[in-house]
């Protein structure tokens, strides 16, 4: 059996991460219009009003997007900044960033879950007292 070194760790102990991948498509050519209740709704054959999306996806289409849509658009890298940030709150690390062809792929870890507190001997010693 080989000696697997100083650096690696017990299986439990080591972090266990989750990934998640944004792409941003740098194609200028035709910058995407803002979230519009009346456009999604002729995209879907007018199956759902405009109305109903607005009311039902107001994150999206609410009364306060509208008029943030409305006034002047911010500067691409403080838009960019802005969602860097709110995952930063979600505790999404950058780890790296690559552009595959038109599109610019942004990759974020963070850990799944939290490390389990190792067991020291005398715990150990201590369980087995209770529970023999």
């Amino acid at each position: 059996m080989t000696d697997p070194g100083p650096t690696a760790k017990p299986l439990g102990e080591m972090p266990v991460w989750e990934y998640r991948v944004i792409h941003i498509n740098v194609d200028n050519n035709n910058p995407p219009a803002p979230p519009d209740p009346k456009v999604a709704s002729e995209r879907m054959g007018g199956k759902l009003s405009p109305e109903f999306i607005s009311r039902e996806f107001p994150q999206q289409y609410g009364p306060e997007q509208q008029a943030k849509a409305k006034a002047a658009p911010k500067h691409p890298a403080e838009q960019l900044q802005h969602f860097l940030n709110l995952l930063g709150k979600e505790g999404w690390e950058l780890t790296t960033t690559t552009q595959v062809g038109q599109l610019l792929m942004f990759f974020f870890k963070r850990p799944l879950r939290p490390l389990p507190k190792p067991i020291t001997p005398a715990e150990t010693n201590e369980a087995e007292k209770k529970n023999p």
